[in-house]
């Protein structure tokens, strides 16, 4: 049913009707976001729970202990999910403006290279045995049936963008932009920012103070970007991607594609906090590692616990695997992007994307955000 604009689903779909998993390529970055790490985890549990099927990983940035920390996890998890990464040495703003940005982020926010660290010992993946995500989406897009698979993005969008430009080869006589279309179902994307800017009034104290208990890990850095970035200002993490014009460009081109997207802006996990609850995880678990280390000023103040941070992937994975349910509406309309990362959403009721957003009363009494705990912890 339709209202304001707002498409819900039905809940579940008629008794006895068969329904199966989505089969799902998971892109996206490990790092310097602890949610990248909960979502990893929440991903094999969701796979072991036979609510989705993951096909394949693609990490998106130059850094070995990503590869490190995906084999790790799918060690941990019994599972053999094949693992790719970014490799297009012929790129120059890759070189340029990734290569030197992803190293001072995954120095200023080292989650990823402790947990690889911590596993030192375990004969993990280097990217030198990494296949490229180009390699893997095409030899996985060309092995699935027509209008089958669900491709899920929870970071920058190079693997795609990787994709789109290849041509025929030996794995499969069409392009990438036809591989993508003919068998991708949807595509469920977390990036951009389509909220009002947030004042300091907006933010609950209980929430965002590094002193109260439960602590939290909203740095100063991700609330100071949330303050300024809104529906057509500022910039989203994702969608600047330290590379200008990379979702811009990847966007004009998904566009012209048949393939509906559904997105989920960054101003909806700030709605959900979760993590806490990970400190009852083992010490050497990479989540609890991840949100335990995520921001250095709430780690000084709660040393070795784990703290909150906003659900932003985790969200858009828990709707790709349950649908909307009665926490969240489909909004058609139009996500355009700047050459920086400004992301715009037009409503536009006969639009084939969709955003998403949180119904109201979606968390109260935390009931989503422990429910998104209870699925990353798993068992």
């Amino acid at each position: 049913m339709t209202a304001l604009g707002l498409t819900f689903a039905p809940a579940a779909l008629a008794q006895g009707e068969p329904t199966s998993p989505p089969r799902v390529i998971f892109d996206g970055d490990l790092g310097p976001d602890p949610c990248d790490f909960a979502n990893l985890a929440m991903a094999h549990n969701l796979h072991d729970a036979g609510e989705i099927e993951l096909l394949g990983f693609m990490s998106t940035l130059p850094e070995a202990s990503n590869i490190a920390v995906l084999d790790i996890m799918n060690d941990r998890h019994g599972h053999d999910i094949p693992i790719s990464m970014f490799k297009d040495p012929s790129d120059e703003r890759y070189n340029r403006f990734v290569v030197p940005s992803s190293e001072f982020v995954h120095q200023l926010y080292p989650a990823s290279r402790s947990i690889a660290s911590r596993f030192s010992a375990h004969d993990t993946l280097t990217p030198a045995q990494t296949p490229s995500s180009t390699k893997l989406y095409r030899e996985l897009l060309a092995a699935e049936p027509d209008n089958s698979v669900t491709i899920f993005t929870q970071g920058q969008l190079f693997n795609i963008k990787a994709l789109l430009a290849s041509g025929p080869d030996e794995i499969s006589p069409l392009s990438g932009a036809q591989l993508l279309e003919a068998k991708t179902k949807k595509m469920v994307m977390m990036i951009g920012a389509f909220g009002e800017p947030i004042s300091p009034a907006d933010l609950d104290f209980y929430r965002t103070s590094y002193l109260n208990d439960p602590p939290n890990g909203y740095g100063i850095t991700t609330a100071a970007l949330h303050a300024v970035t809104s529906n057509g200002g500022g910039f989203e993490y994702n969608a600047l991607g330290f590379y200008p014009g990379l979702t811009q460009d990847v966007f004009a081109q998904l566009d012209r594609l048949s393939v509906p997207k559904t997105i989920l802006g960054n101003e909806q996990g700030w709605k959900v906090p979760t993590g806490d609850a990970y400190t009852a995880l083992s010490a050497d678990h990479p989540v609890r590692m991840a949100y335990a280390e995520n921001n250095a000023l709430s780690e000084i103040v709660h040393p070795g616990r784990a703290k909150n941070n906003p659900a932003y992937d985790e969200l858009a994975l828990y709707y790709l695997a349950r649908g909307t349910g009665t926490q969240f509406a489909e909004v058609p309309g139009h996500a355009t992007f700047g050459e920086f990362g400004t992301s715009t959403w037009t409503d536009d009721a006969g639009a084939r994307d969709r955003k998403l957003v949180l119904t109201p009363g979606a968390n109260d009494g935390d009931a989503l955000s422990d429910e998104i705990e209870r699925l990353v912890v798993g068992g």
